[in-house]
């Protein structure tokens, strides 16, 4: 339990001048400045994201990913994403016509979010082979994952298939908004994938599949499904299988 919160503090405290700076950034941005505060706030994901690799929350093998085993600080990164989206969708009240939570059926958007992340997650896992299961892992550590990947992939959803992509559709189509936030969801990997991993070209080529699955799931049921074909996709290449 200490190492895990003493890895939380350091995590903290790395991430802190910057996220100062776009604090800043956004109290002195004007509301009606959208597009730039919907940018501003997908940098400031990608920076609680990639910090989590140098301090070691988690690690890459081929399109694998292995988490820091501690259910607690976990599901304390799980809740705190939760939150995050409970705070911006508070402060952002302008912001709140382009999230579209809910379109069509409830049972049928649960199950094509859950099949097409599962589809896509297992076939990731697969190119990258099934890790043995691991009888080391702290107990909780699956529920502790699963709260993880589905708090902190609904606030990457909120902001990608939310707020920029209901931003995009007041310009394209809604499949051109679709295609667009996917692509520009992959994109935004490009520091992940090149800088700070040496994951490269599969993590982006995952990330665009992933990213458009999400946009035309959006598109059809809303934020809440694609989240679960977000979450779902990264609980399968995370969790070690038989």
């Amino acid at each position: 339990m200490a190492e895990g919160m003493d890895l939380l503090a350091t995590y903290n405290l790395r991430m802190a001048p910057g996220l100062l700076a776009f604090a800043l950034c956004l109290v002195l941005l004007p509301r009606a400045a959208i597009g730039i505060r919907i940018a501003l706030y997908i940098a400031i994901f990608i920076l609680v994201r990639d910090a989590m690799t140098p301090t070691g929350l988690w690690s890459f093998d081929d399109l694998r990913i292995s988490f820091f085993n501690n259910p607690a600080l976990l599901a304390t990164l799980g809740i705190s994403s939760v939150l995050g989206v409970v705070l911006i969708v508070a402060v952002e009240r302008d912001m709140r016509p382009l999230l579209v939570w809910r379109k069509g059926s409830l049972v049928e958007g649960a199950a094509v979010g859950l099949g097409a992340g599962a589809v896509i997650g297992l076939g990731a896992a697969s190119i990258s082979g099934l890790s043995p299961l691991l009888w080391d892992f702290a107990p909780g550590f699956i529920l502790a994952l699963v709260i993880l990947v589905y708090g902190g992939n609904l606030l990457e959803e909120v902001l990608f298939r939310g707020y920029l992509q209901g931003r995009l559709e007041a310009y394209v189509t809604p499949v051109r908004a679709a295609l667009l936030s996917g692509l520009i969801f992959a994109a935004c990997h490009s520091y992940l994938a090149i800088t700070v991993t040496n994951g490269g070209w599969p993590i982006l080529a995952f990330t665009a599949i992933e990213g458009i699955a999400c946009g035309f799931v959006r598109m059809r049921y809303g934020i809440w499904a694609a989240a679960l074909t977000h979450g779902t996709a990264i609980l399968l290449v995370a969790m070690p299988m038989l």
